[in-house]
């Protein structure tokens, strides 16, 4: 087992689900203290950075945040622990193996290789908190960075890690809304619901049409020509807890609502326009707009002549990019995960593309 796999099983062994990721960023920050990287936690996120003075700066960005495993008995090996990161036909199992602790592997071999050696401008290795809820790590590593060194550099790009097999190159995503809509009605005996004139379970069916004819329409009026459509998706649905012979007076369903930049602003309003006053609507998570880095951005342009053929596509779930573009930081997401099977049970990293994504960034170091 060469290093790149020791680490990223020593990553993927340590349970770090959104919010909880202390355990991990301290093994990172000892790995950095063992080997004499320059490290420092910043608000729970690692940074590590090399300062040369330079106008130029490369941002990487990863994420040390996992979803949470989802059902236990679909793995065919155990997702964290002891007895995880099982390696078969080259590819290591567990939770956030390919998102996004092999990019984490990466990044830190990249960071070593300048141990020695100067790099030819200003690095930051930033491995932050929360991505996968409310993206509270990178705006707080932003507001850092802003406040310290924005203004140093004439020329800054950011390469946020995420899944992309090593072979294209995402450049922007939409924006997405988590919301919870409540609706309400009586309760009573579920012995006798002739005499209960509006059940809440009954109403959210009736949202539940409401909310696919209306997502049908915001898709044709609101298409981008570069995002693409918006998306509405039914991710939960739930009612108050009580017996079985209860009529709930509540009921709630979660949706994951993606958007284009002429919907992005107004969903909320649209929203309580086409449901009526009667319904109640909650955000679950700060929302998180949307971003898009034109392709012709030198850090585009330097991905494409060290891989002439890469792809360049629009990421169909969102990312931070967009925090990176909220203070004119170009950015793109370009990393060694299987896209394909994040978010899913039995994640899995091919193990060779831990090794080839760190050669790309120095590439991209040396490059840029």
């Amino acid at each position: 087992m060469d290093l790149s796999q020791k680490i990223l099983k020593q990553l993927i062994q340590i349970k770090s689900y959104s919010g909880q990721e202390k355990k991990l960023a301290d093994f990172i920050m000892t790995f950095c203290q063992k080997n004499n990287l320059p490290a420092e936690n910043q608000d729970g996120n690692i940074i590590i950075k090399y300062l040369t003075n330079s106008q130029k700066c490369l941002i990487f960005n990863a994420h040390m945040d996992t979803i949470n495993e989802g059902d236990i008995n679909l793995w065919h090996y155990p997702p964290f622990g002891k007895e995880s990161a099982i390696i078969k036909d080259e590819k290591m199992y567990g939770l956030g193996a390919s998102d996004d602790k092999a990019s984490i592997v990466s990044l830190l071999l990249t960071a070593l290789a300048f141990k020695d050696k100067k790099p030819p401008l200003d690095l930051f290795f930033v491995f932050v908190t929360k991505e996968e809820t409310d993206g509270s790590g990178t705006h707080s590593f932003i507001y850092y960075f802003k406040k310290k060194y924005l203004k140093s550099y004439q020329e800054i790009a950011a390469v946020l890690t995420e899944p992309t097999n090593n072979n294209f190159v995402e450049i922007g995503h939409r924006g997405n809304y988590f919301i919870k809509i409540i609706t309400s009605g009586q309760s009573g005996h579920g012995a006798n619901p002739s005499i209960i004139k509006k059940q809440a379970i009954e109403e959210m069916f009736v949202l539940y049409s409401k909310m696919k004819l209306l997502g049908k329409k915001l898709q044709k009026k609101f298409f981008d020509k570069d995002l693409g459509l918006p998306t509405f998706s039914l991710t939960g649905i739930k009612s108050v807890n009580g017996p079985p012979n209860k009529i709930p007076s509540s009921c709630y369903s979660i949706w994951d609502i993606r958007t284009t930049p002429k919907l992005h602003e107004q969903l909320l309003t649209i929203l309580k326009e086409n449901l009526g006053n009667k319904i109640k609507i909650e955000l679950v998570a700060k929302p998180g707009s949307y971003a898009l880095t034109n392709p012709k951005e030198k850090i585009v342009q330097v991905f494409k002549k060290i891989i002439p053929d890469i792809k360049i596509k629009i990421s169909i779930g969102s990312s931070d990019i967009w925090l990176f573009s909220d203070c004119e930081i170009h950015a793109i997401s370009f990393g060694p995960g299987n896209k394909e099977k994040i978010h899913q049970e039995n994640e899995y990293v091919e193990v060779k593309n831990i090794d080839k994504a760190k050669s790309i960034y120095l590439k991209l170091i040396n490059v840029y």
